[in-house]
């Protein structure tokens, strides 16, 4: 009941929210996880995607080769909040998770 109340006060004032900003967080991009009761998508997305614009802007791509104290490795995955990449090795068969100061980009 409140949450539709909120609903309905706010939402005259809520920006769009686009697909890019639910990909820019790594969202599942299926419309029932990515919509409010009100069946519009969350407006939360827009609130946080300058946030996550800003961490991400600072983490490689997927499968963008890093240098680490190891070796080369390339990015499997990605925690923007987290600020770490998940690597594989290219000489080795190893994965681990790095935080943003223990790798450096290419």
């Amino acid at each position: 009941m409140v949450l539709s109340y909120v609903v309905r006060l706010l939402s005259e004032k809520f920006d769009t929210v686009s697909i890019k900003m639910a990909k820019n967080q790594n969202l599942a991009l299926n419309p029932q996880k990515i919509s409010g009761v009100c069946g519009k998508l969350l407006c939360c997305i827009k609130y946080e995607d300058d946030a996550y614009t800003e961490l991400k802007a600072k983490l490689p791509d997927y499968h963008e080769k890093v240098k680490t104290e190891k070796g080369m490795a390339l990015v499997i995955d990605v925690n923007i909040l987290g600020q770490k990449v998940k690597v594989r090795y290219q000489e080795e068969d190893i994965i681990e998770w790095l935080s943003i100061e223990q790798f450096s980009r290419v």
